[in-house]
């Protein structure tokens, strides 16, 4: 069933991704599966989208851009790319070789340096966004030393 989040709850979960520096969703958001928000920025109205569901059903609509879990907001690889502009916070940058075995689906061990530049800001644990350079290459979660990798698999490479 889809399920439309609307002006209140859109501004809850703006404050949850202040996290991340993002301050605007340009888009008319859903939720599908287990808080899993999806964003539409098509040209169909909100009363469109209504009546093709009740005539058709529709399962989902949107590209999904992020998971809202106990810990945090995860965001998926296709809101890091739409919503690049907008990060400002909680980002780690990584070497080109860190970022090579990230694109790979596997884990970063960060080098002492990184760790200890991690330690000495605000807040250690938690999602990250990751950055090689100027290429924003998704999202990970800070765990004691390492970043575990979140890289859906059709999106890795070999």
């Amino acid at each position: 069933m889809l399920k439309f989040i609307y002006k209140n709850e859109k501004k809850e979960l703006l404050k949850k991704l202040e996290y991340y520096g993002i301050t605007e969703l340009p888009f008319l958001l859903s939720i599908s599966g287990k808080e899993k928000i999806r964003g539409y920025s098509g040209t169909l109205s909100t009363d469109e989208i209504i009546t093709l569901n009740q005539e058709i059903g529709i399962e989902l609509l949107g590209v999904y851009l992020f998971h809202v879990h106990d810990e945090g907001v995860r965001l998926s690889f296709d809101a890091v790319q739409l919503l690049k502009n907008q990060l400002t916070k909680n980002i780690i940058e990584v070497s080109e070789k860190q970022a090579a075995e990230f694109m790979k689906g596997n884990d970063i061990l960060l080098f002492k340096d990184e760790e200890k530049e991690l330690k000495d800001s605000n807040e250690t644990k938690g999602f990250k966004v990751i950055k090689c350079g100027n290429d924003f290459l998704g999202t990970g979660k800070y765990i004691e030393g390492r970043i575990a990798n979140y890289m859906p698999k059709e999106r890795r490479t070999r």
